[in-house]
């Protein structure tokens, strides 16, 4: 809390409190200048822009039974031993958001969508390598084939009038990120507590893990970080997770095949955790199941 308010933020905990600000009229999620990005937006060009988002998001509920298969894949091909985050929670978050985007996603890709997490820092710096990465992933998907899904919705949404042309370019680019970063930060986590405390619901435990912590608003008096950690993983309001049921259900396909890969117990070490303000999650933490070396 000490390093928002060294830096001009207010701060909104406990879950009446966070509740209410994530409803309050007088909050905005628009700083100004007129971004093209849905999370920083409000009014009418945030319902257009969040309407065009739900209608891709409402072609994976339920999870299609190749995106179910994919998932049960990597859990299925998981060694003796494994990296949480490297072997678990970054495959099943990349096929979803394959799924989601509508292309095949690479190592290089997900590489690059995680460094453009660094351009969401609530205190306001700006990451050279951030930019650079979102620039690259624009650049990228504007000029990749597409079947069916997000991109090629996005790409009929423009023609259709429905997007601008700096809305089409950026928002593949946050509908990405907000599919893997918080997918890959909660699957890493809840895997982790699966080893260590055994077996627990999707829902607890994405309510006690809460991958993103914090989001921003703008008031008479400044900005302010609302905290979600405190019941409100998805959010809450007109900004609320439009996805949350599809994270719901790759959390249950991912997490319960991976609770009987743990079945025989496990050893976990080498645990990491990251540092960014926002989004709480692994780095790296290696599992050893019980009885089988690694």
């Amino acid at each position: 809390m000490d390093q928002f308010e060294e830096h001009g933020i207010g701060v909104v905990t406990g879950r009446d409190a966070s509740a209410r600000a994530l409803r309050s009229p007088d909050l905005t999620s628009d700083p100004g200048g007129g971004s093209p990005s849905v999370l920083l937006r409000d009014g009418e060009g945030h319902t257009r822009l969040r309407g065009v988002l739900r209608e891709i998001i409402a072609g994976l509920e339920p999870l299609p039974a190749p995106v179910l298969a994919g998932i049960e894949a990597v859990v299925a091909g998981l060694g003796p031993a494994f990296d949480l985050v490297r072997d678990f929670a970054r495959p099943v978050a990349g096929a979803v958001t394959s799924a989601v985007l509508g292309i095949p996603l690479d190592d290089a890709f997900l590489d690059r969508l995680e460094a453009t997490t660094a351009n969401l820092d609530v205190f306001g710096g700006t990451d050279r390598a951030g930019q650079a990465a979102a620039f690259r992933l624009a650049v990228q998907l504007s000029r990749t084939p597409a079947g069916p899904g997000g991109l090629t919705a996005l790409r009929e949404a423009h023609a259709d009038g429905r997007l601008d042309e700096d809305e089409l370019t950026f928002t593949p680019v946050v509908l990405a990120h907000a599919a893997y970063e918080n997918s890959l930060n909660f699957l890493a986590c809840a895997g982790l507590a699966l080893a260590t405390s055994g077996p627990r619901s999707v829902r607890e435990l994405v309510t006690e893990i809460c991958p993103a912590r914090y989001v921003l608003r703008f008031g008479a008096d400044g900005p302010v970080a609302v905290s979600l950690a405190d019941g409100l993983p998805f959010g809450l309001g007109r900004h609320a997770c439009p996805g949350s049921g599809v994270a719901l259900a790759e959390g249950e396909v991912a997490l319960g095949a991976l609770a009987k890969v743990l079945a025989p117990g496990c050893d976990v070490t080498d645990v990491a955790w990251k540092t960014h303000p926002v989004f709480h999650g692994l780095a790296s933490a290696r599992v050893v199941v019980s009885g089988q070396a690694g």
